[in-house]
């Protein structure tokens, strides 16, 4: 037997492991590993990337993608602003973009320029003309002031066209500019399966010299997805980058990402994935060692000064197994809309343009009249020419890759805010709209033009005063959340193709791929895959090792525990992955030990089977299907012995069967024989009873064993009322077709009570059969009827067990024959549910004429009797000894008026027949 089992065990074991090995099994692997991750405990949040995303709102606010370069240009020099650790693009520049125009100085400062140039020329003219005209100026000065003049109109005229055609921008090579200022930002790297060709063909040198990174390869290690060639972005914006990583991620059979290459080889070049390269530029440039199944990163240093090696472990293709957050890319990380900085750069603008607007306006006419506003002209002239010098060191930042002409100009830019701030202070829209009135007042004839310019002011005053606040917030805001943070830029907005699958969403933006990257390695926070070899060694060990030791149990015990021993398996592994990050993927022993569990059993049952089909045929004609089933689960029932149950026995007997077998002959008899005991068989088994045997017509059957049955009273009552009910049937068809000569009546005894149940005979034949005091009265109830001239009888323990269930008559209490105990009979009528009304209206009368005759006034009870005998003759009850029991207590009545019994009488019937 344990031979037959360790060779059961071991076949399982060796035809799935070899279907593992060659990735059968794999598919369904990923799903396994999909469901436990929804196990995993939540990492915590580092706080270390934020996403810079490109969405609807940015969308809406800059117009349709691809944007003009320009606009990320300046998103770079708002990450160097707010010292944002790196900036990682997983946005592709391969293709050269558009030229593209200075919008913000087009729409603002060209205009302002035009106004100033224009405003001096007119100043100067003004000047002039009113010099010539006052006699201030000799006729032999004419022409030196005229040249003069001429002078400053070709100035302006120059310096017009030359910041006219500023307006238009090479935006390739302004965002280069600002990749090089910010100095710390990753550019793309896609990695081709085909070879390129032509100008892009030419990248690969570029790449390979700035962006090849040094990794120590074991022999065995993977060297990747067996991609040749690579294609990073444009040489302007590639010179310009701090570095540069793949974006190409692994896609499972079933379009899931589980899984990320960390480095991979092209050209004997290794290349890091777009978000690793940027974390090994943080770490300090570490040495890199790539075995088969580990990445170790040695001595990475961190900001608080230590260092320490980091094992990434990796599958056995060279793969980092991704641990996904449960929450979607939304909720996952800290995000800001790229529409955050265009506004940010829209109301510095209009800051700029309304305070040099306001410093056009005519405040010098309000400040003559309050000593107080002799300060804002002073103000407004600085702030232009801070805004100018902001842009001018601005230029040459871009220019020349300088950080000191980028803080100065932070410093002007941020000294305007500051004076604007000063401006707002001074109140002066409250103070110059009083001055209005007064001056109204004092000016009747200029009152209008004094209130206009009054309230112009005013409204400058107000914009300036939201737009700081709102600028002063947007920036306070960007600032806490960027500084030192590795930020991501990449398209989120629902026109975006860039998404795929993760084990939790179906779809998921693809740039999030790179925050769970970095967050795992910098938390550490690893899936650990147990290699495929120790899948097989321990699959082997386990399951011929539970073949053996279940080898003796019983089949369902034995076949259970390998079921649960599978839950226990699955279980284990979930909470092995849960704690300690190890993916042992329980497939392998499931399939294994499921498939010979079940071929173990196949071969019991097959073996077994044969028995089973001869207990049906030998027990299924005269027990219930559950008893037969109850008798095949467990074979030992069959043993000889039995157990004391209490139950309720049914005995039955055709009247006068004797007379009608006479007058047949024997194939006729057998025939007639075999038509109502399979009738009344039917009965008994459609009430899960059990049937003992058959003794000629009679039937002798039982309920409560070996099924226990809690009702079991009840199904044997109302199996008696049933029988009865198809008697009227059968005989409609026995007397038709001529099968008997007379119609076969039935009597009916039941009884409850402690019975003993099992098999009683030797061990070459037995018989599963009752016994008991409780069954001798059942068989003596059956042949009291004859006496009452009643068709069912049962005793009152039977009754007491049913409830209100059944229509029921109750008689003496009677000793019967070998039973001394007395016991109280009741004539079963129908069940309460289709007792008809006549019925019940004899049982009503019937019991009110008894407990007359009980209490001895026998003159009542007689009359009672007579009215009970009129129902009982209109139901045309046909009696089975020629009176029902209303015409026996009638004649019972009518005698002990005449002859009462003995004072001593305790009213029961000792029966002398069976």
């Amino acid at each position: 037997m344990n031979r037959k089992n360790i060779f059961i065990g071991l076949g399982s074991a060796v035809l799935f492991t070899t279907l593992y090995f060659l990735g059968f099994l794999n598919s369904l692997g990923d799903q396994v590993y999909d469901v436990f991750l929804r196990f995993r405990p939540e990492r915590k949040d580092l706080n270390a990337i934020v996403f810079l995303d490109v969405d609807d709102n940015a969308i809406a606010y800059n117009g349709v993608f691809p944007w003009p370069r320009s606009i990320p240009a300046e998103g770079l020099l708002r990450l160097k602003e707010y010292g944002a650790l790196a900036a990682v693009f997983d946005i592709e520049y391969i293709d050269h973009g558009p030229q593209g125009i200075d919008s913000l100085y087009l729409n603002q400062g060209l205009g302002n320029d035009f106004d100033r140039s224009f405003s001096e020329i007119n100043s100067a003219a003004q000047d002039i003309f009113s010099a010539l005209s006052a006699g201030r100026i000799r006729q032999n000065d004419i022409e030196y002031y005229g040249g003069s003049f001429i002078e400053l109109i070709n100035s302006e005229h120059k310096n017009l066209y030359a910041r006219a055609k500023g307006v238009a921008r090479d935006n390739d090579r302004y965002l280069a500019q600002a990749i090089a200022l910010f100095g710390s930002t990753w550019s793309t790297l896609n990695l081709r399966e085909y070879p390129l060709d032509g100008e892009q063909a030419e990248r690969r040198p570029i790449a390979e010299e700035l962006f090849a990174y040094p990794v120590k390869t074991a022999g065995d290690a993977h060297l990747g997805a067996g991609f040749i060639d690579i294609l990073p972005a444009l040489p302007l914006f590639v010179q310009a980058a701090k570095g540069a990583g793949f974006t190409n991620v692994e896609i499972d059979n079933d379009g899931v990402r589980r899984r990320v290459y960390l480095a991979q080889n092209i050209h004997d070049h290794w290349y890091l994935q777009l978000s690793f390269a940027p974390l090994i530029n943080f770490l300090g440039m570490p040495e890199i060692e790539l075995e088969k199944k580990k990445m170790i990163v040695r001595q990475a240093l961190f900001p608080d000064g230590s260092s320490k090696d980091i094992v990434i472990p990796l599958d056995h293709q060279g793969r980092m197994l991704l641990d996904w957050p449960k929450t979607d890319y939304q909720d996952t990380y800290s995000h800001i809309s790229f529409a955050q900085f265009s506004l940010l750069d829209d109301i510095e603008a209009e800051l700029e343009m309304y305070s040099r607007a306001l410093a056009s306006a005519d405040l010098k006419f309000f400040a003559q009249f309050d000593s107080t506003l002799n300060r804002i002209p002073f103000i407004l002239n600085n702030l232009g020419a801070l805004f100018d010098a902001a842009h001018e060191a601005k230029n040459l930042a871009m220019e020349h890759t300088s950080d000191g002409y980028f803080n100065d100009y932070l410093q002007y830019r941020n000294q305007a805010f500051f004076m604007i701030d000063e401006l707002i202070s001074l109140d002066i829209d409250s103070k110059i709209q009083e001055l209005a009135v007064l001056l109204g007042e004092e000016y009747p004839e200029s009152a209008g033009v004094i209130e206009d310019e009054a309230h112009y002011i005013a409204q400058l005053v107000d914009i300036l005063k939201i737009n700081l606040d709102r600028r002063n917030e947007l920036n306070a805001s960007n600032d806490a959340m960027l500084r030192g943070k590795f930020c991501i830029l990449g398209r989120v907005d629902t026109g975006t193709t860039d998404y795929g699958a993760n084990p939790f969403y179906g779809k998921y933006i693809n740039v999030g791929t790179h925050g769970v990257v970095l967050d795992m390695i910098l938390s550490e926070s690893f899936i650990v895959p147990v290699e495929m070899h120790w899948h097989a060694v321990f699959t082997l060990i386990f399951v011929v090792l539970f073949f053996l030791l279940s080898a003796n149990l019983s089949p369902v015990i034995r076949a259970s525990s390998g079921f649960l021993v599978t839950v226990v398996v699955i279980a284990a592994s979930a909470l092995l992955f849960r704690f300690t990050g190890y993916f042992f993927s329980p497939l392998l022993v499931i399939f294994t030990l499921i498939t010979a569990v079940i071929v173990r059993e196949i071969i019991a049952y097959a073996g077994s089977e044969r028995e089973k089909q001869f207990i049906r045929k030998a027990f299924s004609t005269y027990v219930s299907h559950d008893v037969v089933k109850e008798i095949i689960s467990d074979p030992s029932r069959l043993q000889l012995g039995g157990s004391k149950r209490h139950m309720s026995a049914v005995f039955t007997d055709v009247k006068g069967f004797s007379s009608i077998s006479e007058k047949l002959d024997p194939e006729h008899l057998v025939s007639l024989l075999n038509l109502y005991l399979s009738a009344m068989s039917d009965v008994v088994l459609l009430e899960k009873g059990t049937i003992d045997k058959y003794e000629g017509d009679a039937i002798i059957a039982f309920w409560g064993a070996p099924i226990e049955l809690s009702d079991h009273a009840v199904r044997a009552c109302v199996s008696a009322i049933q029988m009865k009910k198809i008697e009227n049937e059968l005989n409609f068809k026995i007397l038709a077709d001529n099968l008997s000569p007379t119609p076969l009546l039935t009597r009916v005894g039941i009884n409850t009570g402690s019975m003993v149940a099992g098999n009683m005979g030797t061990g070459n034949k037995m018989n599963y059969t009752i016994m008991g005091n409780a069954v001798n009265l059942a068989a003596r109830l059956e042949g009291v009827n004859k006496q009452y001239g009643t068709w069912i009888l049962a005793s009152e323990p039977t009754i007491q067990e049913t409830g209100n269930l059944l229509l029921t008559r109750k008689l003496d209490r009677v000793r019967v024959v070998g039973i001394n105990e007395p016991v109280r009979l009741h004539e079963l009528l129908n069940t309460a549910e289709d007792a008809s009304e006549e019925e019940k209206k004899l049982v009503t009368v019937f019991h009110q004429a008894l407990t007359l005759f009980e209490s001895r006034n026998w003159k009542d009870s007689a009359q009672g009797f007579r009215e009970a005998l009129v129902i009982e003759k209109s139901l045309k009850r046909e009696p089975s000894a020629g009176a029902g029991p209303s015409a026996k207590y009638l004649e019972r009545s009518v005698n002990f008026i005449s002859t009462p019994p003995a004072d001593n009488w305790d009213g029961v019937y000792s029966l002398t027949e069976k």
